[in-house]
């Protein structure tokens, strides 16, 4: 298909099959640390599990966006598009769990030293950009300056992943299973839709024709 001659991608599609596409996912990893507290699993077992669940997300995460993009100026190969998307996922998720993974497996982390900051800090910019970077070298091929898809989802997940962990403060040993799933579904809805908006915006002002004699 002729890029330049598709249309930019169309915000209530984008938005669909993103939403859809992260929120199923998002319950992969949901079920991972449900399933690992049933096995008892903790440290680097639990760890492992949840790095392999990650990709699940990030695939399905994947298949909704190159769907939604086709037909479009932005289109991508679908299996390309998403075995980046799961294996930055999975990475991803590997950066996430370390924290609990090293407290269970009776490493202190002393948060009161700035260098412990400072590597945090990194270790969030590094995860926030797995995502993007990854997804980059494929978008590039049809959308100009694809660079610009890097801070636009950093920036986005960085608001979308605040929605997490609204559930955590209420949720405790004493809460039901049922509960603990729906509230951390709801959270991965809200999550996947913030995403799915930003980015949605982002990549139409993106995939605009740029008009002759422009800078």
């Amino acid at each position: 298909m002729d890029h330049e001659a598709a249309p930019a991608p169309r915000l209530g599609r984008w938005i669909g099959f993103v939403v859809a596409g992260e929120s199923i996912g998002f319950l992969v990893p949901v079920t991972g640390f449900a399933l690992a507290a049933a096995l008892g699993l903790q440290g680097w077992w639990a760890w492992a599990l949840l790095v392999v669940m990650g990709a699940g997300e990030g695939a399905l995460l994947g298949l909704g966006q190159s769907l939604a993009l086709r037909g479009s100026s932005a289109a991508v190969p679908v299996g390309r598009w998403v075995a980046a998307t799961a294996g930055a996922a999975s990475v991803a998720w590997s950066i996430g769990m370390l924290p609990p993974t090293l407290a269970d497996v009776g490493v202190e982390i002393d948060w009161g030293s700035p260098v412990t900051w400072v590597v945090a800090g990194l270790a969030g910019l590094v995860l926030l950009a797995t995502i993007p970077v990854a997804q980059w070298p494929v978008l590039a091929r049809s959308v100009p300056r694809a660079w610009r898809w890097i801070p636009l989802n950093m920036a986005a997940w960085l608001v979308g992943l605040v929605f997490t962990f609204l559930p955590s403060p209420f949720v405790d040993e004493s809460t039901p299973g049922w509960l603990t799933f729906l509230l951390f579904a709801v959270g991965g809805v809200l999550m996947a839709t913030t995403v799915a908006v930003i980015t949605g915006l982002g990549l139409r002002r993106m995939s605009r024709p740029r008009r002759a004699g422009a800078a």
